[in-house]
């Protein structure tokens, strides 16, 4: 009787819950799971080599990603949905004597507020797996809430072109190895671009199931507009091939996924609110808010700032004894006038 409940209770579980509810282990001997060191080397490169990022993994799985980008010096924190696998992926890391926060979450509503300066989500980690449209939404609007102003985002979708014009199961046939999980389309939805399919895999304990899933494709045209409308004005598309990621594979139609880099910059509106927020801040805060926006702006702004302009809209920001002796009053004028010309300029 039990035996049955457990059963039902599983058939009614969405269908990636059932998937990895056993399947660490069985998982990172799946094929598409070989690519890790080479699709580092390609982070590294969008991260500029930058070791001081704080690097959120979205759907880190058994910890692939997170660990390489630990080892090679960056910060990482992981997040699953599955406790199954991410007591692998703690002991992955224990392993290599590494401390990596990997903790169990839903990537549609993060606990994370403007705390990394990067994410990614690779092997789709969540994305396009959702039920619905929304809820896929939610997963990107959830990260772009975790991600700090001029944050960078990286992710590998499944590529809406890919079915338009490629056969589904013969690219399931051609992926099929004997260790490996089975996929058998059962039908492409071209309204919903949505591939209903079966799904064939051995469990951890040796158990062969079969679940039916349902997996959202994305065109490159919807993806700009989603993450356009969350704040990443920059947003790029590449071909993603196993553990060779490279700006140098354009995104075509024989691309199986996508391969999807977007960059939050500095907006109008951040510029906006932090002027505001210098006109009613106290004069320490203020200070502080217009240092802020001068590094928000970057060296490059910075650099079309002529010193004496600087200096006369600001004497404090060349020279930081200079605020002591100029009166509060002054002080206050000359930082919402910096902050007005920034604003205009940028």
């Amino acid at each position: 009787m039990r035996a049955t409940l457990q059963k039902e209770v599983r058939m009614h579980e969405p269908w990636y819950v059932q998937l990895f509810k056993n399947y660490a282990h069985s998982y990172e001997k799946e094929p598409f799971t070989q690519g890790a060191v080479g699709e580092c080397d390609f982070l590294e490169q969008e991260f500029g080599f930058d070791k001081s990022l704080s690097i959120l993994d979205v759907g880190c799985g058994t910890g692939r990603h997170a660990i390489e980008l630990t080892k090679r010096g960056y910060k990482v924190t992981g997040i699953d949905l599955s406790e199954n696998q991410l007591s692998l992926a703690r002991k992955n890391a224990a392993d290599e004597a590494l401390s990596i926060p990997f903790l169990q979450a839903d990537a549609r509503n993060l606990p994370f507020r403007a705390a990394f300066d990067a994410a990614i989500m690779l092997c789709e980690g969540g994305f396009c797996l959702m039920e619905t449209d929304e809820e896929n939404a939610a997963i990107l609007q959830s990260i772009a809430s975790a991600l700090k102003d001029e944050a960078i985002l990286i992710f590998t979708t499944l590529n809406g072109l890919f079915p338009l014009s490629q056969n589904l199961n013969d690219f399931y046939a051609n992926a099929k190895t004997e260790e490996g999980s089975t996929c058998t389309s059962t039908g492409f939805d071209l309204y919903t671009l949505r591939d209903h399919n079966t799904t064939t895999f051995t469990d951890d304990d040796g158990q062969e199931h079969t679940i039916t899933s349902s997996e959202r494709y994305y065109l490159p045209t919807e993806l700009r507009t989603l993450l356009t409308g969350l704040g990443f004005t920059r947003v790029e598309f590449f071909g993603a091939h196993l553990g060779a990621f490279s700006r140098k594979d354009p995104l075509s139609q024989t691309d199986f996924e996508m391969l999807v880099v977007a960059k939050k910059e500095l907006s109008s509106f951040t510029l906006a609110t932090l002027y505001t927020q210098a006109c009613k801040a106290p004069l320490s805060q203020a200070y502080k808010l217009i240092m802020k926006t001068l590094t928000l702006c970057g060296k490059e702004m910075q650099k079309q700032l002529p010193n004496s302009e600087v200096s006369a809209l600001y004497p404090g920001y060349l020279d930081m004894s200079y605020i002591a002796i100029v009166p509060p009053s002054l002080k206050r004028r000359q930082l919402k006038l910096a902050l007005v010309y920034v604003h205009e300029k940028g």
